[in-house]
């Protein structure tokens, strides 16, 4: 089973266009989002004239096997997560400088319907989706982890749903990483084969910030990841 996994678009319907073609051309049989749909702020972002929020949408609802909710999708859905007792104390994002994405009524409806996570069952095991790592499953709370032991609890919640492997976007890394309990490795845009579990890989992003956009391809027989520009 082949998995087109991509993250992060912050209403670039330009690059999302872009990204679903490569992907469709190299072949997949599911496609994945991982959240962050919504959230456009300058000056981070410099397309403010090709934005377009619902589009992304509207093509992801028709493309997509899986779509997670991020933290900038909730913000614009007017949602305000019920946040685990251990992270509900910590500093959240505030979404102050991001602009309307427009969505339409039935748009905030459907982003309202989205998961924090999904399972997906497949040849190898058990692969878990989510925008970030447990307790911040949607990213709310600020702050990135870049140390094995900062994903301890992502570890013991994996082994609690029975998985072995775990994509998560937010961070928007150059390239990807990739961390299992006793090491975190970061990589350029290339392949990987996954030998060490638990493992989690975090996805690059497909907005074109500061980073070209990206989006991987996982091969769930030979565990080999490929992240393309």
């Amino acid at each position: 089973m082949h998995l087109a996994i991509l993250s992060d678009i912050h209403e670039d319907y330009e690059n999302l266009l872009k990204i679903v073609a490569k992907a469709e051309a190299r072949g997949f049989d599911k496609l994945i989002c991982l959240g962050d749909i919504s959230g456009f702020s300058l000056p981070y972002y410099k397309y403010e004239k090709s934005r377009n929020a619902s589009a992304c949408l509207t093509l992801l609802r028709e493309k997509c096997d899986i779509i997670i909710v991020g933290n900038h999708d909730l913000h614009a859905a007017g949602i305000d997560p019920e946040l685990p007792d251990i992270i509900k104390c910590q500093d959240t994002w505030q979404h102050e400088l991001d602009l309307d994405p427009g969505y339409s009524e039935e748009d905030i409806s459907f982003l309202a319907t989205l998961p924090f996570y999904d399972i997906l069952t497949t040849p190898m095991g058990n692969i878990l989706f989510s925008h970030y790592i447990y307790p911040n499953l949607t990213g709310f709370v600020k702050g990135l982890n870049s140390r094995e032991k900062e994903f301890q609890a992502h570890f013991a919640f994996m082994r609690e749903h029975n998985c072995s492997l775990s994509f998560t976007g937010h961070a928007h890394p150059k390239g990807f990483y990739k961390v299992h309990p006793r090491g975190f490795k970061h990589y350029r845009n290339r392949g990987i084969k996954i030998t060490t579990f638990p493992a989690l890989i975090g996805i690059p992003p497909a907005t074109r910030n500061q980073y070209q956009r990206s989006f991987g391809i996982f091969d769930t027989i030979s565990r080999k990841l490929q992240v393309f520009k």
